[in-house]
């Protein structure tokens, strides 16, 4: 998988690591890393990074010591699409809603993620990418990473929850417009491969936004040619999109089997059945699969009726739909339990899932400092319970309260 570029202005999100405070030292651990699986031992934090990690007796040092009673250390997640959580949405504008949003999901094991921008009215969007931007240029919300723009320019016939009216043809000056309202913090952008001026859109800014496929109704050839251009992800693979036919195998059969596209995935139990999953994970595999939260801002909140932006949402059973329809709504879902039911449920290796929620999409992004338990890299930490869920949350080293 090739590497993307890194995030505008990565140097000011979340605590540098350099400024979070004294370390600790973690022992009594089973630690999951990329070269060797699970490992029992010990890892010593120091100005925010990982220090040094290892097995057997743990050194002496002056640092505090964290006993994990044996429980099971993650990488902080990495989620590069998030429309919000407990009972706050990322795009109405709103930079409490913002912070309140980002601080849900950090609480559950979510160290970095992206406010992702549905479409709605052009100007919306752009009212909403400011207040994004200034909830990260003030540092209120130290997980924050930046911006991905869901649209405006996705297919009609695949718009899924988006609005209607607000769906607009690549248009190279409001999509300048977007960027220049999130001041140097616009990561990502969804586009319709098929749509007209989409090839030469995708190709403009293929070298300053991750560029995504998604909300399509292209066939292969045109998701094919996408990618020559530049594109590097897939927006919720399977979902907003033609279903693979032994026929006409469309976008899916083209992204499973590209090597260069990194392919975002919604475990929730909903919107992908678990054998979808497991095809998907022996077809692309750990490195080239992201399990996003796609969450709204329902994730955390009970079944009810919710409004937001030009949005009527409800939610039953935990599944989010728009109001009055059968139409998905995005998730109820933290990258936590996305993790959790990929080991627990469809049975994927515990070190693949750690890399389908950390490394990988750290990697899409270029952050190339977060995502693995390695000396030198950040130390955004999820103590995991005996269930896999998130026990404590450390991010920059410092526990989140």
């Amino acid at each position: 998988m090739t590497a993307g570029r890194p995030v505008p202005g990565s140097a000011r999100q979340a605590p540098g690591p350099e400024g979070a405070g004294g370390g600790r030292l973690f022992t009594g651990g089973r630690f999951v890393t990329p070269d060797a699986g699970v490992r029992d031992g010990w890892l010593l934090v120091r100005d925010g990074r990982i220090h040094s990690m290892g097995t057997g007796a743990p050194p002496g040092t002056p640092e505090p010591v964290v006993d994990l009673g044996g429980r099971t250390v993650v990488p902080g997640f990495v989620d590069p699409h998030c429309h919000g959580g407990c009972g706050h949405s990322v795009y109405t504008g709103d930079p409490a809603a913002v912070r309140g949003a980002a601080a849900g999901h950090l609480a559950r094991g979510t160290t970095t993620m992206l406010a992702s921008v549905a479409t709605v009215e052009p100007s919306a969007m752009e009212t909403a990418v400011r207040a994004i931007a200034s909830v990260i240029d003030d540092g209120s919300a130290p997980s924050l990473a930046g911006i991905h723009f869901e649209g405006p320019f996705l297919s009609p016939l695949r718009r899924g929850a988006q609005t209607r009216s607000a769906l607009r043809d690549p248009d190279p000056a409001l999509l300048a417009r977007l960027i220049d309202a999130a001041g140097g913090h616009a990561v990502s952008m969804t586009v319709a491969p098929e749509l007209p001026g989409a090839p030469e859109l995708i190709r403009r800014y293929a070298d300053v936004l991750v560029c995504c496929l998604g909300h399509t109704d292209a066939d292969a050839a045109r998701f094919a040619r996408a990618t020559d251009l530049g594109a590097r992800a897939v927006t919720h693979l399977f979902n907003a999109m033609p279903p693979l036919h032994h026929r006409e195998p469309g976008p899916v059969a083209a992204a499973l089997l590209d090597p260069r596209l990194v392919c975002e995935l919604v475990l929730d139990g909903h919107h992908l059945a678990d054998d979808t999953v497991r095809l998907a994970h022996r077809v692309a595999g750990p490195d080239r699969l992201v399990l996003v939260s796609d969450a709204m801002p329902a994730a955390g909140m009970p079944d009810g009726e919710y409004a937001f932006a030009d949005r009527e949402v409800t939610v039953a059973g935990g599944v989010a739909t728009l109001r009055g329809t059968d139409t998905l709504a995005g998730s109820t879902l933290f990258v936590a339990e996305a993790f959790r039911r990929a080991v627990a449920t469809v049975g994927i290796p515990l070190a693949d899932a750690v890399r389908m929620t950390s490394g990988t999409a750290a990697r899409l992004l270029g952050l190339s400092d977060r995502g693995e338990l390695r000396p030198g890299l950040r130390a955004d930490l999820v103590e995991l319970d005996q269930e896999l869920r998130p026990a404590r949350v450390w991010l920059g080293g410092v526990e989140v309260g």
